[in-house]
């Protein structure tokens, strides 16, 4: 998947410039490997943005699509006490997102889905689990 590809690139780009230890880095490229990897599978999207702030001492992405209306912000989490046989299929990268991030946000605006993601700059070593 070339998305996928660039979208690690994006990744390594922004944490480098953000100051991200390795650790967090890696937690940033799969957060916005997963978002990229779902939009690209399951949108039906024909085209896709990713962009990269720096405000209020966050890192926020945005991943604006024209795929299909999906709003993972109210997406179940998937039951983790069940066993993996009769658990639901899916939901667990949007939880890893949930959980990756300070803070997930999501809009539809103009016929596009726009997902918004944000870490805390400061202290990079706290997760925070929602």
């Amino acid at each position: 998947m070339d998305e996928v590809r660039r979208a690690r690139a994006f990744a390594l780009s922004i944490a480098d410039d953000a100051g991200f230890s390795e650790r967090q880095t890696q937690n940033l490229h799969l957060v916005i490997e997963e978002a990229v990897a779902n939009i690209v599978n399951y949108s039906g999207a024909t085209m896709m943005e990713l962009r990269a702030w720096q405000e209020d001492g966050r890192l926020y992405v945005s991943f604006t699509d024209d795929g299909i209306p999906f709003d993972p912000t109210r997406h179940p989490e998937p039951d983790l006490t069940q066993p993996i046989a009769t658990r639901a299929i899916g939901g667990l990268g949007i939880l890893y997102i949930r959980k990756m991030s300070d803070g997930v946000a999501y809009r539809r605006e103009d016929g596009k889905n726009i997902l918004t993601v944000w870490k805390a700059l400061g202290n990079h070593s706290n997760i925070k689990i929602h």
